[in-house]
């Protein structure tokens, strides 16, 4: 687990809520809390049960198409960041917000197998980011999920490489604290 400080906010709120940036789409949301006026919460599991099996395997072609793999039970960041952004819009910040934003699992593979660890692939639930802006400043927060115990932290510390790796890439100035 590695926490990030984000210097510069605006350039990375406007990739992460904006429209016309996608450099979060491809991130799973597993929930987002957003205080403004009021709070507002999302959570990003899907309710399966809303929909039909054609709309579900509409869904399924949807994102395939786009080179993306379905994940049936978190939805897309992208799907549901318009909403988010219309929660924070407005003339004042918002007095804070969190999102844990997970890495889809056709990413994740790839940072587990870059790992060198003995844990298999199989034992980890997800990677992720939480992301937190207390009113002032803005700070990202790695951290993995697994389905198993183990002191092996291997993926741990490649996860926290891979995603500096990621805000450098994207020009995300930040403090490693």
């Amino acid at each position: 687990m590695k926490q990030f400080t984000i210097r510069n906010t605006g350039r990375f709120m406007t990739a992460l809520l904006s429209d016309k940036e996608t450099v979060f789409d491809h991130f799973l949301l597993n929930e987002a809390v957003i205080a403004t006026g009021n709070t507002f919460t999302v959570d990003g599991h899907i309710n399966r049960e809303f929909y039909s099996r054609e709309e579900l395997e509409e869904l399924r072609l949807k994102t395939s198409s786009r080179g993306m793999v379905f994940d049936e039970n978190l939805v897309r960041w992208e799907s549901v960041k318009g909403y988010c952004y219309s929660c924070i819009k407005g003339k004042k910040v918002p007095l804070s917000f969190r999102m844990t934003l997970c890495l889809p699992p056709e990413e994740l593979e790839g940072v587990v197998s870059s790992s060198d660890s003995s844990v298999d692939p199989g034992a980890v639930n997800s990677l992720n980011v939480n992301i937190r802006y207390d009113g002032g400043t803005l700070t990202c927060t790695t951290a993995v999920s697994l389905k198993i115990f183990t002191t092996d932290r291997s993926i741990d510390r490649a996860w926290d490489e891979s995603f500096e790796a990621f805000l450098n890439t994207h020009g995300y100035d930040h403090d490693t604290d």
